[in-house]
Protein backbone atom coordinates (compact mmCIF):
# COMPACT_ATOMS: atom_id res chain seq x y z
CA UNK A 1 0.00 0.00 0.00
CA UNK A 2 1.40 3.75 -0.66
CA UNK A 3 0.18 6.28 0.96
CA UNK A 4 1.35 10.34 0.11
CA UNK A 5 2.47 12.71 2.57
CA UNK A 6 4.13 16.14 2.86
CA UNK A 7 6.74 15.05 4.95
CA UNK A 8 8.48 12.27 6.48
CA UNK A 9 10.92 12.44 9.78
CA UNK A 10 12.48 8.84 10.50
CA UNK A 11 13.89 8.39 14.02
CA UNK A 12 11.50 9.01 17.69
CA UNK A 13 14.21 10.30 19.90
CA UNK A 14 14.27 13.74 20.70
CA UNK A 15 15.70 15.27 17.30
CA UNK A 16 13.37 13.13 15.09
CA UNK A 17 10.22 14.42 17.60
CA UNK A 18 11.75 17.93 17.33
CA UNK A 19 12.07 17.70 13.54
CA UNK A 20 8.45 16.40 13.69
CA UNK A 21 7.03 19.19 15.63
CA UNK A 22 8.95 22.09 14.09
CA UNK A 23 8.16 21.10 10.43
CA UNK A 24 4.45 21.27 11.75
CA UNK A 25 4.62 24.25 13.29
CA UNK A 26 5.98 25.65 9.63
CA UNK A 27 3.08 24.89 7.99
CA UNK A 28 4.29 22.07 6.13
CA UNK A 29 1.24 20.10 5.57
CA UNK A 30 0.75 16.52 6.62
CA UNK A 31 3.82 15.24 8.50
CA UNK A 32 4.69 11.32 9.59
CA UNK A 33 7.11 10.65 12.08
CA UNK A 34 8.13 6.77 12.20
CA UNK A 35 10.56 5.01 14.93
CA UNK A 36 11.63 1.20 13.86
CA UNK A 37 11.05 0.81 17.59
CA UNK A 38 9.44 3.25 20.92
CA UNK A 39 10.20 7.18 21.69
CA UNK A 40 13.20 7.02 22.93
CA UNK A 41 14.74 3.43 22.52
CA UNK A 42 18.03 4.73 20.96
CA UNK A 43 20.60 7.15 22.14
CA UNK A 44 17.91 9.64 23.91
CA UNK A 45 16.48 7.62 26.52
CA UNK A 46 19.95 6.50 27.84
CA UNK A 47 21.27 9.87 28.14
CA UNK A 48 22.27 12.03 30.91
CA UNK A 49 20.59 14.93 30.07
CA UNK A 50 23.22 17.39 30.28
CA UNK A 51 22.41 20.94 28.90
CA UNK A 52 26.01 23.18 29.56
CA UNK A 53 27.01 25.88 27.81
CA UNK A 54 30.76 24.51 28.44
CA UNK A 55 32.02 24.26 24.59
CA UNK A 56 34.86 26.14 22.40
CA UNK A 57 33.66 26.24 18.90
CA UNK A 58 31.13 29.69 18.09
CA UNK A 59 28.51 27.23 16.75
CA UNK A 60 28.80 24.99 19.26
CA UNK A 61 28.06 27.82 21.88
CA UNK A 62 25.46 29.18 19.90
CA UNK A 63 23.21 26.05 19.94
CA UNK A 64 24.08 26.07 23.72
CA UNK A 65 22.65 29.59 24.28
CA UNK A 66 20.09 27.86 22.01
CA UNK A 67 19.51 24.56 23.45
CA UNK A 68 19.63 26.37 27.52
CA UNK A 69 16.96 29.04 26.32
CA UNK A 70 14.70 25.62 25.02
CA UNK A 71 14.92 23.73 27.90
CA UNK A 72 14.74 26.38 30.70
CA UNK A 73 11.44 27.22 28.90
CA UNK A 74 9.94 24.19 27.28
CA UNK A 75 7.03 23.57 30.03
CA UNK A 76 5.94 26.88 29.34
CA UNK A 77 6.51 26.40 25.44
CA UNK A 78 4.59 22.94 25.40
CA UNK A 79 2.21 22.66 27.97
CA UNK A 80 4.05 19.74 29.02
CA UNK A 81 6.39 18.84 32.27
CA UNK A 82 9.71 19.25 31.99
CA UNK A 83 12.15 20.02 34.61
CA UNK A 84 15.17 21.89 34.06
CA UNK A 85 17.39 20.93 37.20
CA UNK A 86 19.59 24.10 37.24
CA UNK A 87 22.99 22.46 39.36
CA UNK A 88 26.15 23.89 36.93
CA UNK A 89 28.54 22.54 35.79
CA UNK A 90 31.68 22.31 37.03
CA UNK A 91 35.04 21.43 35.34
CA UNK A 92 38.62 20.78 37.15
CA UNK A 93 41.91 20.42 35.84
CA UNK A 94 45.65 20.19 37.07
CA UNK A 95 46.59 20.03 33.52
CA UNK A 96 48.05 23.42 32.24
CA UNK A 97 47.53 22.74 28.41
CA UNK A 98 43.54 21.78 29.83
CA UNK A 99 43.54 25.07 32.18
CA UNK A 100 44.74 26.87 29.21
CA UNK A 101 41.63 25.82 26.76
CA UNK A 102 39.35 26.32 29.90
CA UNK A 103 39.92 29.52 29.87
CA UNK A 104 40.14 30.29 25.90
CA UNK A 105 36.66 28.61 26.13
CA UNK A 106 35.45 30.80 28.85
CA UNK A 107 36.28 33.99 26.73
CA UNK A 108 34.76 31.75 23.56
CA UNK A 109 31.35 31.40 25.22
CA UNK A 110 31.37 35.10 26.79
CA UNK A 111 31.94 36.03 23.39
CA UNK A 112 29.40 34.25 21.92
CA UNK A 113 26.54 35.34 24.70
CA UNK A 114 26.95 33.37 27.32
CA UNK A 115 28.74 35.47 30.01
CA UNK A 116 27.86 33.47 33.13
CA UNK A 117 31.40 31.32 33.08
CA UNK A 118 34.02 31.56 35.85
CA UNK A 119 37.21 30.10 36.08
CA UNK A 120 38.21 29.59 39.12
CA UNK A 121 41.47 28.87 41.41
CA UNK A 122 41.16 25.94 44.28
CA UNK A 123 40.10 27.86 47.28
CA UNK A 124 37.05 29.12 45.26
CA UNK A 125 36.26 25.62 44.02
CA UNK A 126 36.17 24.16 47.66
CA UNK A 127 33.29 26.97 48.04
CA UNK A 128 31.01 25.25 45.69
CA UNK A 129 31.60 21.93 46.59
CA UNK A 130 33.56 21.49 50.01
CA UNK A 131 34.10 17.61 49.68
CA UNK A 132 36.19 17.58 47.32
CA UNK A 133 39.87 17.65 47.53
CA UNK A 134 41.64 20.40 45.50
CA UNK A 135 44.73 18.80 45.56
CA UNK A 136 47.05 19.33 42.52
CA UNK A 137 44.14 21.12 40.23
CA UNK A 138 45.10 24.44 38.41
CA UNK A 139 41.56 25.84 38.19
CA UNK A 140 37.91 24.69 37.35
CA UNK A 141 35.97 26.71 35.11
CA UNK A 142 32.14 26.77 36.71
CA UNK A 143 28.83 27.85 34.68
CA UNK A 144 25.80 28.03 37.71
CA UNK A 145 23.51 28.36 34.98
CA UNK A 146 23.75 24.61 33.16
CA UNK A 147 22.33 21.66 34.20
CA UNK A 148 20.57 18.53 33.33
CA UNK A 149 16.96 17.59 32.07
CA UNK A 150 15.19 14.51 31.50
CA UNK A 151 15.57 13.75 27.84
CA UNK A 152 12.29 12.25 27.57
CA UNK A 153 10.38 14.67 29.24
CA UNK A 154 11.47 16.41 26.02
CA UNK A 155 10.26 13.66 23.65
CA UNK A 156 6.69 13.23 24.99
CA UNK A 157 6.23 17.06 25.16
CA UNK A 158 7.38 17.01 21.44
CA UNK A 159 5.00 14.16 20.69
CA UNK A 160 2.08 16.00 22.40
CA UNK A 161 2.84 19.40 20.72
CA UNK A 162 3.02 17.45 17.40
CA UNK A 163 0.11 15.47 17.86
CA UNK A 164 -1.81 18.46 18.51
CA UNK A 165 -0.55 20.17 15.34
CA UNK A 166 -1.46 17.19 13.04
CA UNK A 167 1.67 14.92 13.16
CA UNK A 168 0.64 11.49 12.60
CA UNK A 169 3.18 9.49 14.41
CA UNK A 170 3.62 5.63 13.69
CA UNK A 171 6.11 3.27 16.35
CA UNK A 172 7.34 0.03 15.44
CA UNK A 173 7.57 1.05 11.81
CA UNK A 174 11.26 0.13 10.56
CA UNK A 175 12.78 1.68 7.29
CA UNK A 176 14.46 -0.41 5.11
CA UNK A 177 15.37 1.97 2.45
CA UNK A 178 14.35 5.57 0.70
CA UNK A 179 14.83 5.66 -2.72
CA UNK A 180 13.23 7.81 -5.88
CA UNK A 181 10.49 7.16 -7.48
CA UNK A 182 7.96 8.80 -9.95
CA UNK A 183 9.33 12.54 -9.22
CA UNK A 184 8.71 11.94 -5.30
CA UNK A 185 10.72 10.35 -2.33
CA UNK A 186 9.14 6.94 -1.19
CA UNK A 187 9.78 5.30 2.45
CA UNK A 188 9.74 1.72 2.35
CA UNK A 189 8.60 -0.27 5.14
CA UNK A 190 6.07 -2.14 6.14
CA UNK A 191 4.31 0.06 3.67
CA UNK A 192 5.35 2.66 1.50
CA UNK A 193 5.43 6.33 1.90
CA UNK A 194 5.51 8.79 -1.35
CA UNK A 195 6.62 12.37 0.13
CA UNK A 196 8.23 15.76 -0.83
CA UNK A 197 10.38 15.99 2.02
CA UNK A 198 11.87 13.52 4.07
CA UNK A 199 14.39 14.23 7.26
CA UNK A 200 16.16 11.45 8.97
CA UNK A 201 16.75 11.60 12.11
CA UNK A 202 17.81 8.03 13.28
CA UNK A 203 20.33 8.12 15.42
CA UNK A 204 23.09 5.28 14.25
CA UNK A 205 20.81 4.00 11.66
CA UNK A 206 20.83 6.96 10.11
CA UNK A 207 24.64 5.91 7.87
CA UNK A 208 22.80 2.82 6.73
CA UNK A 209 19.98 5.14 5.42
CA UNK A 210 22.24 7.30 3.39
CA UNK A 211 24.83 4.84 2.33
CA UNK A 212 23.30 4.53 -1.31
CA UNK A 213 23.07 8.21 -2.03
CA UNK A 214 27.23 8.72 -1.25
CA UNK A 215 26.91 9.72 2.63
CA UNK A 216 28.82 7.53 4.75
CA UNK A 217 29.05 9.30 8.30
CA UNK A 218 30.83 8.27 11.02
CA UNK A 219 28.74 7.13 13.85
CA UNK A 220 28.58 4.26 16.16
CA UNK A 221 27.15 3.25 19.30
CA UNK A 222 28.69 2.17 21.91
CA UNK A 223 27.85 0.75 25.82
CA UNK A 224 27.91 3.16 28.58
CA UNK A 225 28.04 2.49 32.18
CA UNK A 226 27.18 4.58 35.51
CA UNK A 227 25.47 3.65 38.54
CA UNK A 228 23.02 5.52 41.19
CA UNK A 229 23.79 5.88 44.83
CA UNK A 230 22.12 5.93 48.27
CA UNK A 231 20.66 9.51 48.74
CA UNK A 232 23.45 11.89 49.64
CA UNK A 233 24.27 15.53 50.21
CA UNK A 234 20.52 16.25 50.44
CA UNK A 235 19.91 19.76 50.54
CA UNK A 236 22.95 20.77 48.95
CA UNK A 237 24.06 21.79 45.83
CA UNK A 238 25.78 19.44 43.61
CA UNK A 239 26.61 20.12 39.91
CA UNK A 240 27.65 18.41 37.40
CA UNK A 241 31.51 17.90 38.55
CA UNK A 242 33.95 16.46 35.70
CA UNK A 243 37.50 15.81 36.76
CA UNK A 244 38.96 16.23 33.00
CA UNK A 245 42.28 14.61 34.51
CA UNK A 246 41.05 11.34 35.43
CA UNK A 247 37.71 11.19 34.05
CA UNK A 248 35.34 11.19 37.29
CA UNK A 249 31.67 12.33 36.73
CA UNK A 250 29.06 13.32 39.18
CA UNK A 251 26.02 14.24 38.85
CA UNK A 252 23.02 14.94 41.03
CA UNK A 253 19.85 12.54 40.34
CA UNK A 254 16.89 14.12 42.66
CA UNK A 255 18.20 13.14 46.26
CA UNK A 256 20.80 10.60 44.61
CA UNK A 257 23.87 10.68 42.39
CA UNK A 258 24.56 9.46 38.88
CA UNK A 259 28.68 7.89 39.11
CA UNK A 260 30.70 7.55 36.02
CA UNK A 261 33.75 7.60 34.52
CA UNK A 262 34.66 9.74 31.19
CA UNK A 263 36.66 7.79 28.61
CA UNK A 264 40.35 8.26 28.30
CA UNK A 265 41.51 5.35 25.95
CA UNK A 266 39.92 2.97 28.21
CA UNK A 267 37.12 0.46 27.87
CA UNK A 268 35.25 -0.67 30.46
CA UNK A 269 33.93 -4.26 30.79
CA UNK A 270 31.11 -3.54 32.68
CA UNK A 271 29.96 -2.06 36.09
CA UNK A 272 32.46 -3.65 38.26
CA UNK A 273 34.88 -2.34 35.88
CA UNK A 274 33.28 0.94 36.37
CA UNK A 275 32.98 1.04 39.90
CA UNK A 276 36.84 -0.11 40.50
CA UNK A 277 38.10 2.57 38.44
CA UNK A 278 36.02 5.39 39.93
CA UNK A 279 36.93 4.30 43.06
CA UNK A 280 40.59 4.78 42.16
CA UNK A 281 39.77 8.33 41.10
CA UNK A 282 37.72 9.20 44.31
CA UNK A 283 40.55 8.46 46.57
CA UNK A 284 42.13 11.38 45.50
CA UNK A 285 39.73 13.73 44.19
CA UNK A 286 36.29 12.81 46.33
CA UNK A 287 37.09 10.35 48.96
CA UNK A 288 34.04 10.63 50.61
CA UNK A 289 32.01 9.34 47.32
CA UNK A 290 33.58 6.05 47.67
CA UNK A 291 31.45 4.86 51.04
CA UNK A 292 28.11 5.15 49.13
CA UNK A 293 26.02 2.51 48.53
CA UNK A 294 25.54 2.08 44.94
CA UNK A 295 21.70 0.47 44.48
CA UNK A 296 21.31 0.56 40.29
CA UNK A 297 23.39 -0.09 37.83
CA UNK A 298 22.39 2.03 34.13
CA UNK A 299 23.86 0.99 31.01
CA UNK A 300 23.05 3.65 27.90
CA UNK A 301 23.87 3.35 24.47
CA UNK A 302 24.79 6.36 23.00
CA UNK A 303 26.14 7.54 19.42
CA UNK A 304 30.16 8.65 18.98
CA UNK A 305 32.28 9.81 16.05
CA UNK A 306 33.88 11.83 13.94
CA UNK A 307 35.33 14.85 15.40
CA UNK A 308 32.28 15.24 18.19
CA UNK A 309 30.41 17.48 16.11
CA UNK A 310 26.62 16.50 14.48
CA UNK A 311 26.21 15.98 10.72
CA UNK A 312 23.38 17.83 9.53
CA UNK A 313 21.82 19.47 6.29
CA UNK A 314 21.14 18.43 2.73
CA UNK A 315 21.79 15.33 1.49
CA UNK A 316 19.86 15.46 -2.14
CA UNK A 317 17.05 17.88 -3.23
CA UNK A 318 14.27 17.18 -0.31
CA UNK A 319 16.13 14.87 1.59
CA UNK A 320 17.51 15.88 4.75
CA UNK A 321 19.49 14.64 8.13
CA UNK A 322 20.50 15.28 11.71
CA UNK A 323 22.30 12.59 13.01
CA UNK A 324 24.41 13.53 16.13
CA UNK A 325 27.62 12.03 18.34
CA UNK A 326 26.85 13.54 21.70
CA UNK A 327 24.95 16.19 22.78
CA UNK A 328 22.12 15.48 20.82
CA UNK A 329 19.78 16.20 24.04
CA UNK A 330 21.18 19.39 24.48
CA UNK A 331 21.68 20.66 20.83
CA UNK A 332 18.92 18.18 19.15
CA UNK A 333 15.68 21.09 19.56
CA UNK A 334 17.38 24.08 18.24
CA UNK A 335 19.12 22.46 15.15
CA UNK A 336 16.01 20.42 14.53
CA UNK A 337 14.16 23.72 14.54
CA UNK A 338 16.75 25.12 12.16
CA UNK A 339 16.75 22.19 9.05
CA UNK A 340 12.55 22.87 9.42
CA UNK A 341 12.99 26.33 8.81
CA UNK A 342 15.27 25.06 5.96
CA UNK A 343 12.64 22.38 4.68
CA UNK A 344 10.22 24.82 4.62
CA UNK A 345 12.14 27.72 2.83
CA UNK A 346 12.39 30.06 6.05
CA UNK A 347 15.96 30.07 6.60
CA UNK A 348 17.58 30.36 9.82
CA UNK A 349 19.95 33.31 9.49
CA UNK A 350 22.78 30.72 11.08
CA UNK A 351 25.12 28.65 9.26
CA UNK A 352 25.46 25.06 9.75
CA UNK A 353 27.79 23.83 6.76
CA UNK A 354 30.66 23.68 9.42
CA UNK A 355 28.15 20.67 9.79
CA UNK A 356 27.39 19.57 6.58
CA UNK A 357 26.64 15.65 6.18
CA UNK A 358 29.52 15.39 3.49
CA UNK A 359 32.06 16.60 5.00
CA UNK A 360 35.19 14.66 5.79
CA UNK A 361 35.56 15.28 9.93
CA UNK A 362 38.97 16.83 10.62
CA UNK A 363 40.35 16.84 13.99
CA UNK A 364 37.91 17.86 17.34
CA UNK A 365 37.62 21.58 18.50
CA UNK A 366 36.50 19.88 22.27
CA UNK A 367 39.70 20.99 24.07
CA UNK A 368 39.27 17.65 26.28
CA UNK A 369 39.55 15.51 23.25
CA UNK A 370 43.05 16.25 22.28
CA UNK A 371 43.46 14.49 25.58
CA UNK A 372 42.02 11.71 24.40
CA UNK A 373 38.72 11.95 26.16
CA UNK A 374 35.08 11.16 24.74
CA UNK A 375 32.13 12.77 26.51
Amino acid sequence: MTERVDAVVIGGGIVGCAAAYYLAREGIGKVRLVEADVHGAGATGGSFGGVRQQFASPLEIEFSRRGLAFWKSVEERLGAPCPFHQDGYLLLTGDQSVADGLARAAEAQKAGGLPDVHVLAPDAIREIVPWLHTDGLLCASWTPGDGHVMPMDGVFAFVKGARALGVDIREHWRVERIERGGGAWRVVGPDVIETEHVVVAAGVHTRELLRPFGVDIDIRQITYYSVLTESAFVGERVPMIIDVDSGLCVEREGDQLLLAMLSRGRVLRGHDDLVDQFTAAAEHRAPTLKDLAIVKHVTGHPTVGGDGMPYAGLVERGLWAIAFVGHGAMHGPPLAEVIASKVAGTPDAIDISPWDVRRTPGPSTVWWRRQGMTE
